[in-house]
């Protein structure tokens, strides 16, 4: 009749020292190294720490309905420039009698709060005799994150177009993509508003400054702002006395980077540095295994069967 394994269990060989031994400096030495070799490690061998994350959302983005378009012709001093912002200078808008009609939309195709498209529509009138030769379109957007992030700031689009033959017409399509120099700061509960005022409230009167540059250089000041990726744009030719500018935006899932909290990067570090501490623990403790069956260092060896003196 055969024989089975019903139950197995190791016997444990204590080996016992002084407190002032080259035992016990022995074993705090190898222990000692397997906490802090794992460490060393996942460190060098860099990506332990987060220094930044990413996640993707789709942003809450609503017309401000303030706007600057300037519209350049072949005669440089017959400029039509068309602003909805109150807060520009007064003599910043000249040619405004040009500005026929504008027209802007906003669709939620998934209803779920938040726009997928935003439509801009400008007609205006051509001086008589001259030709538009470039454009250049700003708009205001007020754009919100609230999922890891809560960000809420006023953003600027812009649309810059130079025309070599007589235009009729521009059709632009585009993305509103997030763009980022420096990592958002993530606090939970708190709402990231450093950048919600609009840029357009800070046009000096008393400056003398374009109104454009003036608009771009604090807007490209900004460590968060938002940018246009092109997707297709066409030029309508042709004299007719008008001139029409037709921009369709999509509002996609963005990319937003930001700064992940300590809880965060203890939960990215510790898979790493106990798969390593497992395996040094298995070394050192073959090592250990090693000296002190061999008597390498002075040391009591205790049996279970046998009873300590």
């Amino acid at each position: 009749m055969g024989l089975y394994k019903l139950f197995s269990c190791n016997v444990e060989v204590q080996y016992r020292g002084c407190l002032l031994s080259k035992a016990m400096l022995f074993t705090i030495i190898t222990t000692l190294l397997n906490i802090i070799l794992p460490f060393i490690v996942a460190y060098r061998s860099r990506g332990f720490w987060l220094r930044y994350h990413s996640y993707y959302e789709q942003p809450m983005v609503h017309s401000t309905y303030n706007y600057l378009l300037v519209a350049e012709t072949d005669d440089p001093s017959i400029i039509v420039t068309c602003g909805d912002a109150q807060s520009l200078k007064k003599d910043a808008v000249d040619g405004e009698e040009y500005c026929a009609e504008i027209q802007i939309q906003e669709y939620d195709y998934d209803r779920d709060s938040k726009n997928d498209r935003l439509d801009f529509k400008f007609h205006i009138n051509i001086p008589p005799e001259r030709r538009i030769t470039s454009i250049i379109l700003i708009l205001e957007m007020d754009y919100q994150l609230r999922a890891t992030c809560p960000l809420h700031m006023q953003t600027l689009t812009i649309v810059n177009k130079e025309f070599a033959l007589p235009s009729s017409g521009f059709q632009y399509y585009g993305d509103i993509i997030l763009y980022q120099t420096a990592h958002l700061p993530c606090q939970r509960n708190v709402i990231n508003t450093e950048y919600n005022s609009s840029i357009f409230n800070y046009v000096d009167e008393n400056n003398n400054e374009n109104a454009v540059d003036f608009i771009m250089r604090h807007f490209l000041q900004r460590e968060v702002t938002t940018e246009l990726k092109t997707t297709f744009s066409r030029t309508s030719f042709g004299h007719t006395g008008s001139f029409t500018i037709s921009i369709y935006l999509r509002i996609p899932k963005t990319k937003v980077i930001y700064v992940p909290s300590l809880l965060q990067e203890l939960k990215w570090a510790w898979p790493q540095y106990l798969s390593l501490a497992l395996i040094f623990y298995w070394l050192f403790e073959r090592v250990k295994r090693f000296v002190f069956n061999n008597r390498l260092f002075m040391a009591w060896e205790v049996l279970p069967w046998k009873k300590a003196d």
